[in-house]
């Protein structure tokens, strides 16, 4: 539940309990019936004057101030929390959609090609091709439930394995675009968007401050390999949810993201059946 949905709630239950109040209240100290009260109540809170009721004790007009004091401000913050819920809702939808299109510029751009170099010396590449194979996964609950799975998982490249020059010469030629797309106002720094480019951005550093890329020591070795995990991790996981927001939106990007499976070799991007 979000911060809005708390204030509302809030407001929802206090505004309430000023007119269960009220009715109980009335009853007792003006007797009179549950209906004439449940009227007065909302007379009383709304303002707009009495008629043929109106208080006559001195509880019933103390409890009259009360209502009115509770009342009317709970009903003015339940209705400004409404319109502002409402905004942000439609704020948070902008930013929602503004977030998959920089995702979608990310893959188009270095993401998938990443993701392709990274799952070719991963060991347990087979694995997680099987784990992401059914086009149904990436929907719903499904996909839900592989996000949270993929994030579980222990990955273990090692950079020996990778031709570290090439793989800094390939973000290097990228770093404006992962630039920008950090430091665009519509993503949410606290994303797992966001730390994915922080990672790569990271493991480029890493591999520029280094002169030489070959015969690295076994400690040096490991932290290496260590970003690498960290990035391929995140890579996976936003490409799983990436894949299921154009499953749903873009199915033509969708059939073209099937096509350019990053973990298999052999996909080809010509349809030939």
């Amino acid at each position: 539940m979000d911060r809005y949905q708390q204030r509302l709630l809030v407001y929802a239950v206090t505004f309430a309990l000023v007119i269960v109040a009220g009715v109980a209240g009335f009853s007792l100290l003006e007797g009179f019936s549950l209906f004439d009260s449940l009227y007065f109540t909302i007379v009383t809170v709304a303002t707009v004057g009495y008629g043929d009721l109106h208080p006559a004790t001195p509880g019933g007009k103390a409890l009259a101030i009360a209502v009115i004091v509770g009342g009317v401000g709970c009903f003015v913050g339940l209705f400004a929390n409404a319109v502002e819920h409402l905004a942000w809702r439609h704020e948070r939808e902008r930013r929602r959609k503004k977030t998959n299109q920089l995702v979608g510029l990310f893959f188009s751009q270095i993401g998938t090609s990443l993701l392709s170099a990274f799952s070719r010396i991963d060991p347990q590449r087979e694995e997680l091709a099987r784990l992401l194979s059914d086009p149904d996964g990436f929907s719903g609950d499904r996909l839900r439930r592989l996000v949270a799975d993929l994030g579980r998982r222990t990955y273990a490249l090692d950079c020996r394995d990778c031709d570290l020059p090439a793989l800094r010469d390939a973000i290097g030629r990228k770093v404006d675009v992962l630039s920008m797309l950090l430091q665009n106002p519509d993503l949410d720094e606290y994303s797992r968007f966001s730390d994915l480019l922080q990672a790569l951005l990271h493991l480029w550093q890493e591999l520029v401050h280094r002169g030489e890329l070959h015969g690295l020591p076994e400690t040096d070795c490991a932290h290496l390999s260590g970003d690498l995990d960290r990035a391929y991790g995140l890579l996976v996981s936003e490409w799983a949810v990436y894949m299921g927001h154009l499953r749903v939106h873009y199915p033509y990007l969708y059939s073209l993201a099937l096509r350019t499976y990053p973990f298999d070799e052999r996909a080809s991007v010509i349809i030939r059946e």
